[in-house]
């Protein structure tokens, strides 16, 4: 009887999880006008809204080690709810932020909620997944499906969102908030599969979690996959306020960046469809190409803009550009769930998510303190062509560093890479 409520259980929450994910994976109604909110509406510069990121994931850093206790003492479900709630207090501090004192506190307790989601949403899926040879493919199948979703309906939303700003530039946010307050109620719908909460006192607890955060990053195989996917991160979230900081410095209307950025989600959506295709092809190289194809954005797009030519031809090659960081978050998305997936046993699932979480907010802190500095120097344009050299060069060192560590099968794994420390 246990084990039909357990298959009744995981099939419930794999069945509700893309669905989850199409509305709770991210802010709705929101990114497309972010920028324009902000600098617009409450007064904050380009570069202090880098540099809030910034405090986002260094605060997304410190609190990791009492969001990964918080997670394994009230479950996987609580935690995920728990980290919606307060994304739906995050954007009602957007909507009445009245200057950058209260918006970098948002931005911190935005570190806390999406630490929470980031923990726990791949995890829930993951677990309600029997142990089967086909594992792997099968979340990428769900999560492909649920990213996919998530894509067109934030390409409608950020769609919409552009035409309503020049309406009304608050209603964007009001909408953005109630998907948030649906996205917590969905959340709730989840079942945990896992019951394991520890009751160990303190010490001991501390104790566990040193080890398991001591085979996150001492492991051969998983510090280089950590560290390249986490210049991906950071680079792409540079890239979400650059992108717009430069349409807006060439005076393209809301309107027409929110319809710019819709058709960009579509084009996430397809791909993510077509990871598996993508890592099948180039395997190890798959991470490094996706790097590659931000930083060709970068460069291209800076380049052409500060060239003499019709405004036409400049702002469909910039725009054509920007395709290719689409295209390899859809790739990103799936492919870094799977990796990490070769790696998760139940006492290290969540300390791997963690130990991700860690790398991609440290390197997002770190390039956003570099994205911040060159554009308060240098104008978007120049911007743009500096950041695209440095990354150039980091590409080709992380590269040679992960070449042979990449695009294993779990069974190919040596054991000490997939077990915790003792």
């Amino acid at each position: 009887m246990e084990e039909i409520e357990l298959r009744k259980r995981r099939k419930r929450n794999m069945k509700l999880y893309p669905i989850y994910e199409m509305i709770g994976l991210d802010f709705m109604f929101y990114y497309g006008i972010r920028v324009l909110f902000l600098s617009q509406i409450k007064g904050i510069t380009d570069a202090d809204i880098v540099f809030a990121s910034s405090i986002y994931a260094f605060f997304m850093i410190i609190f990791q080690v009492p969001i990964a206790i918080f997670v394994d003492k009230v479950g996987k479900r609580r935690a995920l709810v728990t980290g919606n709630i307060l994304n739906a207090l995050c954007i009602f501090l957007v909507l009445v932020c009245p200057n950058l004192t209260v918006y970098i506190i948002e931005e911190i307790i935005n570190s806390i909620a999406f630490g929470l989601k980031g923990v726990t949403e791949s995890s829930i899926l993951n677990s309600s997944i029997p142990d089967t040879k086909k594992k792997s493919e099968i979340f990428s199948r769900i999560h492909s499906k649920g990213y996919s979703k998530y894509c067109y309906l934030y390409a409608t939303t950020t769609l919409v969102s552009g035409i309503i700003y020049d309406i009304n530039p608050y209603i964007p946010i009001i909408l953005c908030f109630i998907t948030c307050c649906l996205a917590s109620f969905i959340s709730y719908r989840f079942v945990e599969i896992e019951e394991n909460r520890n009751d160990k006192n303190v010490y001991e607890y501390m104790n566990d979690l040193k080890n398991g955060f001591k085979f996150v990053f001492k492991s051969n195989r998983l510090r280089p996959l950590l560290l390249i996917l986490g210049a991906i991160w950071g680079l792409s979230c540079l890239f979400g306020t650059y992108e717009v900081s430069l349409l807006e410095d060439l005076n393209i209307s809301a309107t027409f960046i929110g319809i710019a950025l819709a058709i960009y989600q579509i084009i996430a959506g397809k791909m993510s469809r077509q990871s598996n295709k993508f890592n099948n092809k180039y395997k190890n190289k798959s991470l490094t190409i996706i790097l590659l194809m931000m930083t060709t954005t970068f460069l291209i797009s800076g380049v052409v803009s500060l060239m003499n030519i019709p405004f036409g031809i400049q702002i469909s090659i910039i725009l054509i550009s920007y395709t290719l960081v689409p295209i390899g978050k859809g790739f990103y998305q799936v492919l870094t769930s799977r990796y990490l997936n070769n790696f998760s046993k139940p006492d290290t699932s969540t300390k791997i998510y963690s130990g991700r979480i860690i790398v991609n907010n440290l390197a997002r802190m770190l390039i956003g303190f570099l994205g911040t500095l060159v554009l308060t120097h240098f104008n978007i344009r120049y911007a743009m062509i500096i950041i695209a050299m440095i990354f150039f060069i980091i590409t080709y060192i992380l590269y040679k560093y992960a070449k042979d560590k990449l695009g294993l099968k779990p069974q190919e794994y040596k054991k000490r890479d997939l077990e915790p420390v003792k």
